[in-house]
């Protein structure tokens, strides 16, 4: 296996040499290079030299435009959830390099060499998605690690019912809502990885039915021959994935300096901060930063123009074996040339003479031109031969190896559904194991509150049976009281009738004595009166005259 891969890339690297000698600014078949994005980019957007980045991109988009989230949907791939992009640059910037939000310049892409279904982070909790673009430098082990913090404007979140559809976009939570769910929620570490590659494919599609209730369509991936709109026909996702070769000295046609746009422009950032904090563009700021690296006589202070014959994706045409104007002049005579020559012998020749070495050095270089074109043809001839031949055998080999991994992969696709279906039975058993638990908790559960409720009863019966006791004692307590209130009330009426009788007795005693006296007084009257008529009576006195 290491001997095949030491023949594919040796082919492939001689072929890469053979291509460079070529005037061609792009690799064969389905390899790109740098130069590749600044040239695709540069009509939908404006190039930044970024002082930390490098070359970065500003897309030319609407106000509210965020990476992943507008004019776009998921479907789920072979490699996982796959972003397509409805913009005609989204093969690029969607699944290469990695988006960050400048305080200035706003979202900017950084251009990147490894092709991804999306490079974001995952969550989920709460009956939520959550995903967001991951940050330049930021690995894949690092990023399901656990340890990476995504800043919370960069999250976008929706229900977990609707992540397949193709209006997502219609069911996005504010992002005032998103930073609340998003710390309710914990990462999804999902990955898939082939030919030694690892992806992060966010939600399986078991966990995006179980939530959506719909079966999941796993779409194929076909590599389209150029770049544009990411389409899908029937079970397909038709986009443009090359490989991507370095080029260190590829550039921007034109590119603006970010330090000295900045300075000259303090007061008109491209970032705006939208509604809830959601990191959004300034457009009209946009249109100036635009209108400023495409002007027809830019400032060299702040647009450096990087011309297209000075490129390095760019070579002067070959120009063989043309012959100069002097030689041109001279297989074409005509009569007053002759009269010139004839008059003026010894000019001409000084003039001749003067114009041998440079006619000598033009015709050594188109030499060396011709011979190093026929020697480069000739190689790159005897290169492809001998590429083919290899490429014959390797796609033997090749073959050999497919039909060896396919059937390695359906050994580990039934070792994985085997795994699978063991987890799967191992998830219900303990799924019932719970269940049981809960019942028996829930069945306890019953049992006291039955017993509570039972003492409760109890309780309640002895209360009432106190508070019935408690009434007939209070009963008894009040006819005694009454009784002897009545016993009172008759003692007091015998001893108001004692007295009265009493104080009858005592009037009675009282009269008696009164008709006594009276009797004793009539008594001594009488004798007074007996007494008086026993005494003689007295002379009455004489009368006066």
């Amino acid at each position: 296996m290491k001997t095949i891969k030491k023949i594919i890339k040796t082919g492939f690297s001689a072929l890469v040499l053979l291509f460079a000698l070529s005037s061609q600014s792009k690799a064969q078949g389905d390899y790109i290079s740098d130069q590749d994005f600044y040239d695709n980019l540069q009509p939908y957007g404006t190039w930044v030299s970024d002082p930390q980045y490098g070359n970065v991109w500003i897309p030319d988009v609407d106000g509210d435009f965020r990476p992943y989230a507008t004019r776009g949907h998921w479907v789920v791939t072979d490699y996982g959830n796959t972003w397509v992009s409805d913009y005609p640059w989204g093969w690029a910037t969607f699944h290469y390099g990695r988006w960050r939000y400048d305080d200035y310049y706003g979202w900017e892409w950084i251009p990147g060499h490894q092709w991804a279904p999306a490079w974001v982070s995952w969550r989920h909790g709460g009956g939520y998605y959550g995903w967001a673009p991951l940050l330049p430098g930021i690995t894949i082990a690092i990023s399901i690690g656990g340890g990476y913090h995504v800043p919370d404007n960069y999250w976008v979140c929706a229900p977990q019912a609707y992540i397949n559809r193709p209006n997502i976009y219609n069911y996005y939570v504010p992002p005032s809502r998103s930073v609340t769910i998003i710390r309710n929620t914990t990462i999804i570490n999902n990955t898939y990885v082939q030919n030694n590659v690892t992806y992060v494919t966010g939600p399986r599609p078991q966990e995006i039915r179980q939530y959506t209730r719909q079966n999941v369509t796993v779409y194929n991936i076909n590599n389209t021959n150029r770049p544009g709109n990411v389409t899908i026909n029937n079970k397909t996702v038709n986009i443009y994935r090359p490989a991507v070769n370095k080029a260190p000295d590829a550039r921007p046609a034109r590119v603006v300096d970010a330090n000295a746009y900045r300075q000259q422009h303090p007061n008109q950032p491209i970032a705006n901060r939208g509604s809830g904090g959601a990191p959004s563009f300034n457009r009209a700021n946009a249109a100036k930063l635009a209108s400023v690296a495409k002007a027809p006589t830019p400032d060299n202070k702040i647009v450096r123009v990087n011309p297209v014959n000075n490129r390095p994706a760019q070579q002067a045409p070959n120009r063989g074996t043309q012959p100069n104007k002097p030689q041109a002049d001279r297989s074409q005579p005509n009569q007053p040339t002759r009269q010139v020559q004839q008059q003026a012998p010894q000019k001409n020749n000084q003039q001749q003479q003067r114009q041998q070495p440079a006619q000598q050095s033009q015709q050594r270089q188109q030499q060396a031109q011709q011979k190093t074109a026929q020697q480069a043809q000739q190689g790159q001839q005897q290169a492809q031969q001998k590429a083919a031949q290899q490429a014959q055998q390797r796609q033997q080999q090749v073959q050999q190896q497919q039909t060896q991994q396919k059937a390695t992969q359906q050994q580990t696709q039934q070792a994985q559904q085997q795994q699978a279906q063991q987890k799967a039975a191992q998830q219900q058993a303990q799924q019932r194991q719970q269940q049981a638990q809960q019942q028996q908790a829930q069945q306890k559960a019953a049992q006291q509150q039955a017993q509570q409720r039972q003492q409760q009863a109890q309780q309640q019966q002895a209360q009432q049976k106190a508070a019935q006791q408690q009434a007939q004692q209070r009963q008894q307590q009040a006819q005694q009281q009454a009784q002897q209130k009545a016993a009172q009330q008759q003692a007091q009426q015998r001893q108001q009738q004692a007295l009265q009788q009493q104080a009858q007795q005592k009037a009675a005693q009282q009269q008696a004595q009164q008709r006594q006296q009276q009797q004793q007084a009539q008594q001594r009257q009488q004798q007074q009166q007996k007494q008086q008529q026993q005494k003689p009576k007295p002379e009455e006195p004489p009368k006066q005259q």
